[in-house]
């Protein structure tokens, strides 16, 4: 499936968006990296609660290749008045570099090691927001391997939203900055 990328004019026109407010998020992100199966993947986030900068570096050592941030939320946020997720974002090799967002629900905290993912870019360096509705947030995954039959996404309830830099598209050094995100309808 080809990335989310940033809305043409008249899309981005009829889309009200809704930043995260100050305080949505926890201060600090959880960084998970690929360590926890053996990887030597690195990344950090500098900034504030939403805004700020994810840099690092992706290592295919060790059967590694990626470098994520979790945002959990103590208790579940209902998103289910929007149509999906908004980012302004600029990245590092815009040609190349594609990232995930990630995405948690009450499923996801009863099915261990499971989430949901799709995948968003830049490539023009545009300032138009990247439009990413919750019917992108397909199959529920564990450890990248599809569930057959498990529920769909469900933004009543979310548990937790992330950004992660993976192979094969982010290999090596690299630098995602969030300008903004939050909710469209």
């Amino acid at each position: 499936e080809p990335p989310a990328v940033p809305a043409t004019l008249e899309e981005a026109a009829g889309a009200v968006l809704d930043p995260f407010p100050v305080g949505q998020f926890p201060s600090r992100p959880v960084e998970v990296m690929d360590g926890v199966m053996g990887g030597l993947s690195s990344g950090r986030w500098v900034g504030g609660d939403a805004i700020g900068t994810f840099s690092g570096t992706t290592s295919l050592a060790n059967n590694g290749g990626f470098a994520s941030l979790r945002w959990r939320f103590n208790g579940g946020r209902d998103w289910s008045h929007a149509k999906g997720v908004y980012l302004r974002v600029r990245h590092s090799d815009p040609d190349v570099h594609t990232f995930n967002l990630l995405m948690k629900d009450g499923a996801c905290e009863r099915i261990r090691l499971t989430n949901f993912k799709t995948v968003f870019a830049n490539p023009d360096g545009s300032d138009g927001p990247i439009l990413i509705p919750f019917g992108l947030f397909g199959q529920m995954e564990r450890m990248g391997t599809p569930m057959v039959g498990a529920p769909p996404f469900n933004p009543s309830e979310v548990t937790e939203i992330g950004i992660m830099a993976i192979k094969p598209t982010v290999v090596g050094d690299f630098e995602l900055t969030v300008e903004e995100w939050g909710l469209y309808s």
